[in-house]
């Protein structure tokens, strides 16, 4: 793909790509290979996670995955990640059980760099710590990039009213 082309993908199918990625990697693999998997995402950086054919062009497209943890709070172990993670993918479940088409798919697009964040946050509390983990997909000039990335948990709490 030339620095001149533009790739546009439904983010319908963008969700699915991330989705199918992440329960991939962690879910559907041993767990000895998704702890594996977790510690090179944790040292930083993409890792390759498959690839994409092009329709219309037939071109190879290598899809990669990201982990950004800096919103992270509390002990970054591979159990707790992977409580977050499963969380995250029963969310998606959820929404797509509600919605097969993802028709009301919630995006947000950065106009700068053309990222797609999933507005369907997952929270987690793990030994009094709330952490917050979302999916975003980050077309770049020679792959895409599947990011899971952990948000500041602040703008998701929701105060609930005293019991009466």
């Amino acid at each position: 793909m030339t620095t001149e082309q533009t790739m546009h993908i439904d983010p319908r199918r963008l969700f699915n790509l991330g989705a199918n990625l992440v329960a991939a990697g962690f879910i559907k693999q041993d767990a000895n290979e998704a702890k594996k998997l977790f510690k090179d995402l944790k040292k930083g950086g993409a890792l390759k996670g498959g690839q994409l054919k092009s329709e219309k062009s037939g071109d190879i497209i290598p899809i990669k995955l990201e982990l950004d943890r800096e919103e992270y709070r509390g002990q970054f172990n591979f159990p707790n990640f992977d409580v977050a993670v499963r969380s995250l993918l029963q969310k998606f479940e959820t929404e797509v059980r509600k919605d097969k088409e993802l028709k009301t798919l919630r995006t947000l697009t950065n106009q700068e760099n053309g990222e797609v964040l999933f507005n369907i946050p997952s929270g987690v509390q793990i030994d009094g710590d709330i952490n917050v983990l979302m999916m975003a997909v980050k077309p770049e000039i020679d792959c895409i990039i599947v990011r899971l990335v952990f948000m500041e948990p602040e703008p998701f709490l929701v105060e609930t009213p005293p019991a009466k």
